[in-house]
């Protein structure tokens, strides 16, 4: 008989769907196979990803720690931190710009206008550092998968992304391409793959294939890849407006060569999973 209960919140950014579970709340460590079973779409809660917050102290600020579907951990979720922000701020009373640690290291949450804006920090363009198997920048790079050579554009926002501009992303094989591309050689430690159709220079239209998750309704670091992305190769402004499936994500990349991101954030419903 299952008699151990783990609070948790349900919450989502733009779509991008999250199980909450905070440390003071429940004593139980997240584990690999306690995050795949409360991810699991059937049998648990499910989510694109699971946030762990240990709460911080006069010394330390709180920590993020953000489980993917097979197990493995994100360094960084761009919605996961924003959503966070938005729990703390509607049930803690959080109001004032503060620091959360993430396995990528600090960001900084701005609290303006009613909005919630994260410092994403600055973009990682170094091939070796993303990490990738070349050398130097990978902007307009050969990749060839399937028989089909995609245009790659590879970065890191504190997890790696590999952007490819397409002409119609709603009818783009995703599905396809996208775990073939998260799987390749080029990317010793998997990869998220954006692929982002240009309307205008400051609006683009995405979908996201998300390493460990699968195509998920939006992705934070991911669209602020392709902003990134988008300024190199000469496509888009410094500050633009992508649309996802799930909703809209604003991004700036600013003069200090920062990213910020903004955009919606929701709690859905709280519970109890149940674990022996």
């Amino acid at each position: 008989m299952k008699t151990k209960r783990i609070p948790f919140i349900k919450m989502h950014g733009a779509g991008n769907d999250f199980v909450f579970v905070t440390r003071e709340t429940t004593e139980t460590e997240v584990s690999k196979p306690l995050a795949q079973h409360l991810l699991d779409r059937r049998y648990g809660v499910g989510g694109d990803q699971l946030l762990e917050l240990i709460p911080g102290t006069s010394t330390n600020p709180p920590h993020l720690k953000i489980w993917n579907p097979d197990g493995s951990i994100a360094e960084m979720c761009g919605n996961g931190v924003r959503a966070v922000a938005h729990y703390l701020q509607e049930f803690k009373g959080v109001n004032k710009d503060f620091t959360m640690m993430t396995d990528s290291g600090p960001k900084e949450i701005h609290f303006s206008d009613g909005k919630i804006e994260v410092d994403m920090g600055e973009p990682i363009l170094e091939g070796k550092k993303i990490p990738t198997k070349y050398q130097g920048d990978v902007i307009n790079h050969s990749l060839k998968v399937k028989g089909k050579t995609f245009k790659i554009h590879a970065l890191s926002m504190g997890n790696p992304h590999c952007v490819i501009f397409v002409e119609n992303v709603k009818s783009f094989p995703v599905e396809k391409f996208g775990p073939l591309i998260e799987h390749h050689s080029f990317f010793p430690k998997r990869v998220n793959v954006e692929f982002a159709q240009v309307a205008k220079k400051e609006h683009v239209s995405a979908r996201v294939w998300e390493r460990g998750t699968g195509e998920t309704l939006a992705c934070g670091t991911g669209a602020c890849a392709i902003a990134v992305a988008g300024v190199r190769v000469g496509l888009t402004g410094h500050e633009i407006t992508v649309d996802l499936p799930g909703g809209q994500l604003g991004v700036r990349w600013a003069n200090n060569n920062h990213v910020y991101l903004t955009g919606p954030a929701e709690v859905t419903f709280s519970g109890n999973y149940l674990i022996d």
